[in-house]
């Protein structure tokens, strides 16, 4: 415990954040789960104990060192005088441990690279801008190390006037603000991925490929995203009970979506009452001194990239009817304020409310029969999130719910937690303990999970 011992003379908090993490750690009783089962008397299940976490603490507190002494910086390099580059990196790192996910039925223990982003921006010329961003998630999960090393933004944005801007690129969909945050600057520990239904092969992490017109007006007060996107084509839509894509005698899929590969259209509009709102991205803890509050609605639609009715087919496979293509939508619309109070707190409330239609699937019972049920995307969601900051602590409560068109298919995710702002949203520490039910929610158990972050935003 040396390390914990001079790291928290010099940071006292740091020292907090390591003591609560032993807390949590002992409640749940996490590192004393071994594979082994020694009696709770022996001398060697101690040792062991203690050793585990001894290291656990001992790499908590070297992160959190490094947070609090690191200054908040971004490299710069500026060629001329209207054009210049900026560096950031941002790294989250996540000690997950989720009840039933170990071989034994358990406490999974689960150290992993929640997100790893390079981000490059700046000004090429004079009203030319760019930004390019790298990702890398989930990295050494579950002990996998194959995640990918996406492209995950990158877009060009030329300003005619503050009323009038043009985004080409790979950029996030103007659907719903919590879609449009950025990870580096949330609230609570992750985003509201429950609650956000994209057509299956339309995004590539709630991104498109596209061209987008957006513009501040009424002194700034009105802001407005309008965009046309590739969106999906070509995905297989009528499938077995396994998840494969259903094949005609010709050896092609029974139905696919959008045989005339016609665009996906989405916009977004946003007044803010108080303060003004950004871009691309928006934060979900500003750390402002003055209020901000605004009110936004979006839309998401693209025409025959789901399934109406499924294509029947013969014992030959041979096509005698063939699928029934329509549209997908999607609607938004959501409140958001952060309130200041004083030098030290501040209070972040958001509240979101979207719907969903997006065709129908096949579902199939245990002998295999097929059945046209409406999508499991389909339906209706909510989204809540408070926050309050007292100085560099602060907790959030999350609840997301989501009720499917289809008959028991909902899902209810409670998420609570701790924040530790060493260096606002350049370095902090966060603890969460959430709960999941998916399914049908009278009967459905609770998937629990207690999960900390680690970030550095630089």
């Amino acid at each position: 415990m040396h390390w914990v011992q001079l790291i928290s003379t010099k940071a006292p908090v740091v020292h907090l954040v390591t003591t609560l993490i032993a807390s949590v750690i002992d409640y749940l009783g996490v590192v004393g789960q071994l594979p082994y089962r020694l009696h709770d008397h022996n001398p060697i299940y101690w040792r062991i104990r203690r050793t585990m976490k001894d290291r656990l603490l001992q790499i908590t507190a070297v992160f959190a060192f490094v947070l609090f002494c690191a200054p908040a910086l971004a490299f710069e390099i500026k060629i001329g005088e209207h054009t210049n580059f900026q560096l950031n990196y941002l790294l989250q790192v996540h000690a997950q441990f989720a009840e039933g996910a170990a071989d034994n039925g358990g406490w999974s223990k689960d150290f992993f690279i929640r997100r790893s982003r390079l981000i490059l921006r700046g000004d090429l010329w004079r009203n030319i801008s760019f930004f390019f961003g790298t990702n890398q998630a989930n990295w050494g999960k579950g002990g996998k190390w194959n995640s990918p090393l996406i492209v995950q933004d990158t877009i060009i944005s030329f300003k005619v006037v503050e009323e009038f801007q043009v985004d080409v690129g790979l950029m996030p969909l103007p659907f719903s603000r919590a879609n449009m945050l950025s990870m580096s600057s949330l609230n609570a520990l992750d985003c509201h991925f429950n609650v956000i239904k994209f057509v299956p092969g339309s995004h590539n992490s709630y991104r498109d490929i596209g061209v987008q017109i957006r513009g501040n007006v009424y002194k700034k007060k009105l802001q407005y995203r309008l965009g046309i996107f590739t969106g999906a084509k070509d995905q297989p839509l009528q499938k077995d009970a396994q998840g494969n894509a259903i094949k005609d005698n010709n050896g092609k899929d029974a139905l696919k979506s959008n045989p005339e590969q016609i665009p996906r259209f989405a916009g977004h509009i946003r007044y803010s009452f108080l303060g003004q709102e950004g871009a691309p991205y928006y934060r979900a803890m500003l750390f402002g001194k003055t209020p901000s509050v605004s009110i936004g609605g979006g839309f998401d639609y693209q025409s025959a990239v789901v399934m109406s009715k499924a294509a029947t087919l013969d014992s030959k496979k041979a096509v005698i009817e063939k699928g029934i293509l329509t549209g997908a939508y999607g609607l938004s619309f959501d409140v958001f304020a952060d309130v200041p109070i004083g030098e030290k707190q501040e209070v972040v409330i958001a509240a979101a409310v979207f719907w969903y239609d997006h065709g129908n699937e096949l579902a199939y019972d245990t002998s295999g029969a097929a059945t046209l049920k409406a999508a499991k995307a389909s339906g209706f969601a909510l989204s809540t999130e408070v926050g309050y900051r007292y100085d560099f602590a602060g907790a959030y409560l999350v609840a997301d719910w989501f009720k499917g068109k289809r008959a028991k298919n909902d899902m209810l995710d409670i998420r609570g937690g701790l924040v530790f702002w060493i260096r606002q949203h350049s370095a902090s520490v966060k603890m969460e303990f959430s709960g999941v039910q998916l399914g049908d929610l009278a009967t459905a158990k609770w998937n629990k999970a207690f999960t900390t972050q680690v970030q550095l935003n630089y």
